[in-house]
């Protein structure tokens, strides 16, 4: 008798005791569920956007004054012209790799074609250290000539010693732009919208944040770089396959702040890797230049969402704040 009454005892304890671990368990995966729902929504609205009676500050995008580029090409760029590609990436929810290779191809062609951003209104471009290495010779297209872009050769170039990014400096161009403000607190995650020159011409990409990678470049281990690694949702214009030519391009978030820069792109799997704000003033201090931060309380621009980045994209480019650049690599 008294061994059953043990017996049912240890039944009683030890039910009441998992009964309190689940109901335990359950509560902290429910904190935590929560905790991280907090952390999705705090990165999707970051600390920068003011809320003033439950609305974000919100401003439209202003134009500046000045002789227009790559007028026919853009001025029909609207949310009516927004493509998805995604069907045409069979990798798209595979998982992000730890480590990732970037192998160097040689390409049989004389010249390769990137793009550049300005951090500075007249003279001072931020790329990528791919995008100007190897080259016989650059030529940077932020001038102006019957409306079209005019050729500068660059006087001076600075790359990063281990990361893909590089500064040029060039003459003097005829107007001074506004330049792109770089983010000073870390990385921003979230959306991100790409602006460069797709296959040579103008493009853009709208993109959300997936992730982080350590990528190799070529065969050196120093040239190891974590790269933020964002996943294609639309572009423009209308373009299949790679993106090759955006390298170097800029990449704001919502509100129209420098998150980071081009460098690398998967094909298969419809994503976009980019360097991190860290790097970039890394490399501007290098050059003995400076850019100017983004404030910390910053509207978003209005044209800066999912449905009408192309007007942004458009003026930056007409604008000639995100320019092409040649790469002469025969001459």
């Amino acid at each position: 008798m008294l061994r059953k009454l043990k017996y049912l005892i240890y039944i009683t304890v030890g039910t009441s005791l998992g009964f309190a671990l689940f109901f335990f368990a359950n509560l902290m995966l429910r904190h935590l569920q929560a905790t991280g729902d907090d952390l999705l929504e705090e990165r999707r609205n970051p600390s920068y956007s003011q809320i003033e009676n439950n609305k974000i500050k919100i401003k439209p995008l202003k134009r500046q004054k000045g002789p227009r580029v790559w007028v026919k090409l853009t001025k029909n760029w609207g949310s009516e012209t927004i493509v998805s590609k995604r069907n045409e990436f069979p990798g798209y929810n595979d998982p992000i790799p730890r480590k990732g290779l970037i192998r160097g191809r040689r390409s049989k062609s004389r010249n390769s074609v990137g793009s550049a951003l300005a951090i500075h209104p007249n003279g001072v471009w931020l790329t990528a250290k791919h995008v100007v290495e190897g080259c016989k010779k650059i030529i940077l297209q932020a001038g102006v000539k019957n409306g079209k872009p005019a050729n500068l050769v660059p006087t001076k170039v600075v790359t990063h010693p281990h990361a893909d990014v590089a500064v040029i400096t060039s003459p003097r161009t005829d107007y001074s732009r506004r330049p792109f403000k770089l983010v000073t607190r870390g990385d921003n995650v979230g959306d991100a919208f790409h602006i460069g020159f797709p296959s040579g011409k103008p493009g853009a990409v709208y993109s959300r944040f997936i992730g982080r990678m350590k990528v190799r470049r070529g065969r050196s281990r120093k040239s190891v770089e974590d790269l933020l690694v964002w996943a294609e949702i639309t572009r423009i214009p209308n373009i299949s396959g790679s993106l090759g030519g955006i390298s170097g391009g800029a990449v704001v978030d919502r509100t129209g702040a420098l998150i980071g820069i081009n460098s690398a792109a998967s094909v298969r799997r419809g994503r976009i890797f980019t360097s991190r704000p860290s790097k970039l003033m890394h490399v501007i201090r290098l050059s003995g230049n400076n850019s100017p931060a983004a404030g910390q309380n910053r509207p978003v621009i209005s044209e800066l969402t999912g449905g009408k980045y192309p007007s942004f994209a458009k003026a930056a480019i007409q604008d000639r704040r995100v320019v092409r650049v040649i790469c002469q690599r025969r001459q």
